[in-house]
């Protein structure tokens, strides 16, 4: 029998250590010769699954973890991977030693509470989506017959229902860089997610079909038809990133990110999330402590695709225009302010056409 683990290591996957003394994470190796993993631990994390020789002879829910961080959750978008690694923390913690035949939904219900009282209980809807649908991997891994959270009612949730005026956005556009500005413009357009955004380059567009994008979380394939304003604000984005080389002798660029990270003049990349985070922000304090927008008026990138659906004629046109799956997360989650809708003109009251209406 293996000695036991210190309190540091004791929730940590197998063969991840904790230095206390350098103040770092190590994987240690079968010839005792430690990797580094990085201080933090979401560092940490995603180095392990990438260095680490995972055993999937699944004993253990920490095992069960182990493996589909290893095998599936790369595969799903980076936004997505580094959501999982976090909530694996907080899952590994309560449930790594037990046994996956042993978990009941007395359990999930246990841990929802309990992350309740801990002041996230949002935060716990999350988690235990991943160990339900861990679980569901293990039904089909041959691990488990069934998984025991069918119709488990999570916390309640309340969907965010900020509604960005046309009049904050144009003061918050004043304070952007022009590359921002033109994302703004591009987002309110197309109504796509962040994720997508970023990724825009030049081989999406044509100028004869339009934008094409095949969306990161649902797979879907989406053709924007071509437009003059859309036209414009692309060609506005190429003589920002199309070209390199002093101004005298620019050389068009072969392929283009819309929104690149000059960060290595050799290397084009796209931008990434914390690089635009931190100019939003940026621009959205400067808008705030220069007095054009209070506090109550700050919004997030995320609330120009809710303002998008808003601005919908219909629920249809916003479903389609954002790509969902399914028309209730549109209802639900994007649909803000108030639905146009048209009054019933009154009719006769004859019984005659009473009766007609009726049966019609």
């Amino acid at each position: 029998m293996g000695r036991k683990r210190s309190p540091e290591n004791e929730n940590l996957p197998r063969g991840m250590i904790f230095n206390k003394k350098a103040q770092t994470y190590y994987l240690r190796g079968k010839d005792q010769k430690d990797i580094r993993l990085g201080k933090s631990i979401n560092e940490a994390f995603r180095n392990y699954y990438a260095y680490a020789e995972i055993n999937f002879e699944c004993h253990t829910v920490s095992d069960l973890i182990d493996r589909y961080l290893k095998e599936i959750s790369p595969t799903k978008a980076e936004t997505t991977h580094k959501s999982n690694l976090s909530a694996a923390k907080h899952l590994l913690k309560r449930f790594g030693h037990m046994n996956p035949l042993m978990l009941r939904a007395r359990h999930a219900y246990q841990y929802l509470d309990l992350r309740a009282r801990e002041g996230a209980p949002v935060r716990a809807n999350r988690e235990f989506a991943l160990l339900s649908t861990i679980m569901t991997h293990a039904v089909r891994w041959g691990i488990i017959d069934s998984t025991p959270f069918h119709g488990i009612i999570r916390n309640p949730e309340k969907p965010r229902d900020k509604l960005v005026t046309n009049e904050e956005v144009a003061i918050f556009h004043k304070y952007c860089p022009r590359w921002l500005q033109l994302y703004i413009e591009l987002k309110l357009a197309t109504g796509l997610r962040q994720t997508d955004m970023l990724k825009l380059s030049s081989k999406d567009w044509d100028e004869t079909t339009g934008l094409r994008v095949h969306t990161s979380k649902n797979k879907n394939r989406m053709q924007f038809a071509y437009c003059e304003h859309v036209a414009l604000i692309i060609a506005d984005l190429k003589e920002i990133n199309g070209y390199r080389g002093k101004e005298k002798s620019k050389a068009p660029l072969f392929h283009w990110y819309f929104f690149a990270s000059h960060a290595n003049a050799r290397l084009e990349k796209p931008l990434t999330p914390d690089g635009l985070r931190t100019a939003w922000n940026k621009a959205m304090l400067e808008a705030i402590n220069i007095g054009e927008l209070d506090k109550a008026q700050r919004f997030q990138e995320r609330d120009l695709r809710a303002k998008v659906a808003s601005d919908c004629e219909n629920i249809n046109q916003a479903f389609e225009l954002l790509g969902h799956s399914n028309v209730s997360t549109t209802k639900r989650v994007y649909r803000r302010g108030y639905s146009q809708v048209n009054t019933l003109a009154p009719q006769s009251n004859s019984k005659t056409n009473v009766k007609q209406s009726i049966e019609k």
